[in-house]
């Protein structure tokens, strides 16, 4: 029974993606999303002019992808328009455009709040999303205000969507997104250690990159206790609680702290450099 309840809420959840998407501004993210749903049971997908080299690259790769020959003709064309041009183009490109009473908006344009987005593509309906790459090989959690439902199934789609009620909320959420760049600096920290004492570079880049995925696997669907039990787990005196009682000593869970502080205020318009782990520590 458990089996048909989740093959029941698939098809519900796959028949909510609309037949039709298009997207304005065809940068990495939103290639890569077209990448994901082009893998199976695509929708038609509409790509505006903007970045003529990948949006060409795409429609060779899928039959189910067009070009548009204007923004507003993507508009026309769709039931969903994914907005991924760049913030600070944000206004310039959707205040032009002409939307329709049932169309579904999502922005990811990381910064540009959805009141902008309402006020600019009304009277369609709208949300927010941010999603990161690996969502072309539907394998990405994304986070989606508000949780509507179509917004919810399209990411689903793509991986997992993870929706909230607030636009705070997303916001919280959305500077885990930059801990991204952190970890890939740590893992090169970790590589060039392993090169400087003398193992084999192809060696040290394997196990680096496969060690860390392995790592964060039990946590891959965390529920609120998970993360705290994989702490407490390391055995009292062992060399994984060295590495941690080592790392909190030298502050940097603290500095991290200090960062998404920073990243937050960011992301809400009024950075606050005096945040910055640095300026904490004077």
């Amino acid at each position: 029974m458990h089996r048909i309840a989740l093959l029941m809420a698939a098809s519900v959840g796959s028949a909510l993606v609309p037949e039709s998407i298009g997207v304005v501004g065809v940068g990495t993210i939103s290639s890569a999303a077209v990448r994901g749903l082009c893998r199976s049971d695509a929708p038609q997908v509409v790509l505006s002019p903007r970045n003529a080299a990948k949006a060409q690259a795409l429609e060779q790769e899928f039959e189910t992808v067009r070009i548009a020959a204007t923004n507003q003709a993507v508009v026309d064309a769709c039931d969903c328009v994914v907005l991924a041009v760049l913030p600070g183009q944000a206004q310039q490109v959707c205040e032009p455009l002409q939307f329709r009473q049932g169309q579904l908006v999502i922005s990811l344009m990381a910064g540009v709040p959805l009141a902008d987005i309402e006020r600019w593509c009304g009277p369609a309906e709208c949300a927010l999303a941010c999603p990161l790459p690996a969502i072309a090989e539907n394998a990405g959690t994304t986070i989606v205000t508000p949780p509507e439902p179509r917004t919810v199934a399209i990411f689903e789609r793509l991986g997992t969507a993870v929706p909230v009620a607030t636009e705070d909320q997303f916001q919280r959420l959305q500077a885990m997104t930059c801990v991204m760049g952190d970890l890939y600096a740590r893992q090169k920290t970790a590589q060039d250690w392993l090169v400087a004492n003398g193992v084999d570079a192809t060696a040290a880049s394997a196990y680096v990159g496969g060690v860390f995925h392995t790592m964060t696997h039990d946590a891959r669907n965390a529920k609120p206790s998970t993360l705290s039990d994989l702490v407490a787990e390391q055995t009292p005196g062992g060399m994984n609680e060295m590495v941690i009682a080592e790392q909190r000593e030298d502050g940097a869970y603290a500095s991290l702290e200090h960062s998404l502080d920073s990243i937050y205020s960011r992301l809400c318009g009024a950075h606050d450099p005096s945040l910055a782990p640095a300026k904490r520590r004077k």
